[in-house]
């Protein structure tokens, strides 16, 4: 049983440009990643998905309603968390999350009590929001999205700029809920939290599907082409770039490390090495028009 289920979904703007192109997806429980750079159509499918825009082309279907011709139970079933989400200071916690619930038509205190309860917010209900740190912010905002226990969470970059202790505490808050069936749907630019909390993700670029399935498939793909190679001087870098796709490079007191893409395997020198979710992520993105 999908939650979710993408059919050819489409959305061109009036100047002609796709920010999706025909992008398919069947999302079923448990928590799924959205991976691509800004601009690939992460944000347009999730706005879509909730129902905020309406696509070009291609059918949107959540717990078995169509987005287009059943908009109010679609709405009923999902949690949003947009990337930039207006908060008005001069309010709590608690009175701001009753707020966003009230525009659910949710009113039971316990239900914002609950909310508040699953991101860890509880003992902070009565301070106001201007007060709060960035990660707070983020939890409260996760919070309205969570009133009403909605069948499937959707959130925007969530853990953007935030520190890797709050990072930690957000994929935690993401992995409970996702329990007993429901979904959540995690798009983001950061390749360590679709690693630690997703168990299938799907990579956009430029409003197409370039991969859909498991971290451990994507990593396959990229099996025995990852490499190490020490370098002596920063000249030999800005050469090795010409050759291949560099992923990373470490400074050391005597000259640098470089890890790279052998895609063609013909540097028989470097030391390969396991690959990562980020190294095949880094490949998918632009390795192979380089390499």
């Amino acid at each position: 049983m999908y939650n979710i289920e993408i059919e050819n979904l489409t959305k061109r703007y009036k100047n002609c440009v796709a920010a999706l192109d025909h992008v398919s997806l069947m999302v079923g429980s448990g928590v799924y990643g959205l991976l691509g750079h800004n601009g690939a159509g992460k944000t347009t499918l999730m706005k879509a998905l909730v129902t905020v825009l309406e696509p070009s082309g291609g059918s949107i279907r959540v717990c078995g309603f169509d987005t287009k011709k059943q908009g109010n139970d679609v709405r009923k079933l999902i949690g949003y968390l947009p990337q930039e989400l207006a908060m008005y200071p001069s309010l709590t916690a608690f009175d701001f999350v009753s707020y966003m619930a009230e525009l659910k038509g949710i009113y039971h205190k316990n239900a914002v009590y609950a909310a508040l309860e699953q991101v860890e917010m509880l003992e902070f209900a009565k301070r106001k929001i201007g007060q709060l740190s960035g990660g707070m912010k983020r939890r409260i905002g996760i919070a309205q999205a969570l009133v009403g226990s909605p069948q499937v969470l959707v959130v925007d970059e969530p853990t953007a700029g935030l520190d890797p202790e709050e990072r930690v505490r957000f994929r935690g808050v993401l992995s409970r809920f996702a329990k007993d069936g429901k979904t959540v749907i995690l798009s983001t630019h950061i390749v360590e939290d679709v690693y630690q909390a997703c168990e299938e993700l799907a990579v956009l670029r430029k409003g197409g599907l370039l991969y859909t399935g498991t971290s451990a498939g994507l990593m396959k793909q990229v099996e025995g082409k990852i490499k190490s190679i020490k370098l002596e001087y920063e000249e030999d870098l800005v050469d090795l770039q010409k050759k291949a796709v560099v992923i990373s490079t470490t400074y050391e007191s005597a000259g640098l490390t470089a890890r790279i893409m052998d895609e063609n395997m013909v540097f028989t020198e470097a030391e390969p090495v396991p690959a990562t979710l980020e190294d095949a992520y880094v490949y998918f993105m632009g390795g192979k028009a380089h390499a």
